[in-house]
């Protein structure tokens, strides 16, 4: 696997057992290693880095040098937060190996934080005087992590990928107008529209045409092989969970997909276009939203109809997901409940669109009714464009049997 690895020690510049380690994987030459002396340098990276090969952290690490005498008399008496390899390590996900170096024992309840968060991401190590060793064996795990995780290495390609498409583009954009953010915003504010999101979306379809040319990607991705390697069927719907529905947090801006609790058995998905969402012009804005309901008592009562089908006639059971009939539409694995991934959203068009105003009686938000998912594209644009073609079915006469047999007769 390409990428870097970073080496983040407060010790790494102190002529110490650190800067000598340092100094032998820069005379190794087996890896592309970054040094790293300050905490805020370390969270600057990994914010920065677009493929990391490594990241070996330094438990102990302080920013007692990042802060002269005059800087803490300036606070005297004043406490500021203060970031560690912990805090850092919670608030960023990291896509590698984690290696924890430590002087000293790491207390288990923050093995168990970062064990919970990393899996088998994450490796601790106590720090020893024999350099050689040391550098032998860190380099032996690094080794033998991408061994054993050959699966990462199409993600890591993907994300330099990423990088350098992106590097491309916004230099591509800037050299047609310099100000192209503020055009693009510009002209989706003066249609009503969400601003911010057209800009993001612009952005993202250049990227995704960019990468589908992606040669080096593509090679990889056609020749990817799992080994032979069988996927539990709650993976699979985990996967799944995680593609048709987005985690959105309190601040988000109100998007088409939009999943809504009403109540315990009632959920609803906004099916109200974000052009209409997130109009600026208050004038304009919309008093109500509208929604395409499910209720969940349905939902299983209907799935538990299909399981014993499916007792009987698997592949019959199994066409529910090709949403073949007009009238309804089905949601694999719908977000009712937090970690429950095998239940059913059963939409039946002629009972489930509803206008609901966006404040209450009691002038509450209905926002405050939203849950912590989001239905994706494609899904929601199927989910919509299936609703609208139901209600906008025309019946059209049938043709004599006579017809259909001249026009299916062979004509010399």
């Amino acid at each position: 696997m390409d990428g870097v690895v970073l080496f983040a020690d407060n010790k790494i510049f102190s002529g110490e057992n650190e800067s000598q380690l340092f100094s032998l994987f820069l005379q190794k030459k087996e890896f592309s290693v970054l040094p790293i002396d300050t905490l805020a340098c370390l969270e600057a990276t990994i914010k920065s880095a677009s493929t990391i090969k490594a990241c070996i952290i330094d438990w102990n690490f302080t920013d007692s040098a990042d802060f002269n005498e005059d800087f803490n008399e300036d606070f005297e008496g004043v406490e500021l937060p203060q970031n560690t390899p912990l805090s850092i390590l919670q608030k960023y996900s990291l896509y590698t190996l984690v290696y924890i170096y430590s002087e000293r024992e790491i207390p288990d309840t923050d093995k168990d934080l970062l064990l919970e968060k990393y899996g088998n991401k994450i490796h601790f190590r106590t720090k020893s005087s024999d350099l050689d060793n040391e550098y032998q064996t860190i380099s032996n795990d690094i080794k033998d992590f991408e061994s054993n995780n050959p699966h990462m290495s199409i993600p890591l390609l993907w994300s330099q990928s990423i990088n350098q498409a992106a590097q491309t583009i916004f230099n591509e954009l800037e050299n047609a107008d310099p100000y192209w953010i503020k055009e693009i915003r510009d002209t989706a504010q003066n249609d009503g529209g969400d601003a911010t999101s057209e800009v993001i979306d612009v952005f993202h379809n250049l990227l995704s045409e960019d990468l589908i040319q992606n040669k080096s990607l593509r090679k990889e991705l056609d020749e990817y092989t799992s080994q032979g390697f069988i996927t539990k069927e709650e993976n699979t719907a985990k996967l799944y969970r995680r593609i048709y529905y987005s985690m959105i947090t309190e601040s988000s801006p109100l998007m088409t997909g939009d999943i809504f609790k009403f109540s315990n058995d009632t959920y609803g998905i906004i099916i109200t276009p974000e052009c209409e969402l997130a109009d600026k012009e208050k004038e304009k804005e919309k008093e109500y939203y509208d929604f395409l309901i499910l209720k969940k008592s349905l939902s299983e009562n209907y799935q538990k109809e299909k399981q014993k089908k499916y007792l009987k006639d698997s592949n019959s059971a199994k066409s529910v997901f090709n949403n073949g009939v007009i009238s309804r539409h089905i949601l694999v694995s719908f977000p009712f409940e937090e970690n429950v991934y095998n239940q059913i959203g059963l939409i039946e068009f002629n009972t489930a669109f509803r206008t609901k105003s966006k404040m209450d009686n009691k002038q509450n938000s209905i926002l405050s009714c939203r849950t912590n998912y989001k239905l994706n594209a494609p899904y929601i644009h199927q989910l919509r464009q299936r609703f609208v073609s139901y209600f906008g079915k025309y019946g059209v006469p049938s043709i004599p049997d006579s017809l259909r047999v001249y026009n299916l007769k062979h004509v010399e």
